[in-house]
């Protein structure tokens, strides 16, 4: 009998420990659970996203971390180990057109926490800058390259217009875009930023004394010959960067 009630309060206890550690317990009303980060993550309509990996990085010690996931509710919920403190980042992986991309969500603080447990939220953003300016955007980038022959030396007046193909990444329509790259001296000069996730074609006028010169186009690391309009799918990772296309012009 003695044996038996303790094999009873035994499997109370793991039963009470398995239900404490359920995402399902996540806090929805928004208030810290001490031990735990928790939270939950929307994609850009706002509805909740199940499956989206959440690490806990604790910042005190290196290569130390915790791992969830949310569960169909969009809640996580994840034990913190007993000293530190952490930080919560959470990524998306999405295929599109064939190639597979790792997107950085967007938390609703960007700050470490300790064992007394924290809330974030975090969103699927499009565009947008991240909460470090050093971070960058959300958006993707493209390179703009002079060629070699061009006479263009003030690339900063060239306008671009990209038009979406199809859906964006996260099965919305797009927009037209006219854009061009940042001032000399800014650390937007040469690239165009921000621009939502998808597949676009582009053509490109140098706009000078209110005349505007249209410009052929190119893959900048590609042997093709230049166009009026050129299709951009964006790269997932190369060495300057994750989510970038790099073109080249000429008059």
């Amino acid at each position: 009998m003695r044996s038996f009630l303790s094999t009873c309060q035994c499997y109370f206890l793991l039963l009470i420990l398995a239900t404490a550690c359920s995402p399902n317990d996540a806090a929805p009303d928004g208030a810290p659970q001490k031990g735990y980060a928790t939270g939950r993550v929307t994609d850009t309509n706002g509805k909740p996203m199940p499956g989206v990996k959440v690490v806990i990085d604790n910042t005190m010690f290196y290569n130390s971390y915790a791992v969830g996931t949310t569960n169909e509710q969009g809640f996580y919920k994840i034990q913190l180990p007993p000293t530190g403190t952490f930080l919560a980042t959470a990524t998306l992986t999405r295929t599109y057109n064939g190639k597979q991309y790792t997107l950085d969500l967007h938390p609703d603080k960007y700050e470490e926490f300790s064992i007394d447990g924290a809330v974030t939220n975090f969103e699927w953003k499009l565009s947008g800058r991240r909460h470090l300016d050093s971070q960058g955007y959300y958006g993707a980038t493209i390179s703009v390259n002079k060629d070699v022959m061009s006479q263009i030396y003030d690339s900063e007046n060239i306008e671009f217009t990209l038009v979406p193909v199809g859906k964006l990444i996260d099965g919305s329509d797009g927009k037209t875009l006219k854009l061009r790259h940042g001032q000399p001296h800014t650390n937007d000069y040469g690239n165009l930023v921000d621009i939502p996730l998808g597949r676009y074609t582009m053509t490109a006028e140098y706009v000078r004394g209110g005349v505007r010169h249209p410009l052929m186009l190119v893959k900048h690391f590609s042997n093709d010959n230049y166009q009026s309009t050129l299709q951009v799918d964006f790269e997932p990772d190369n060495i300057w960067g994750p989510n970038s296309a790099f073109i080249r012009y000429l008059e």
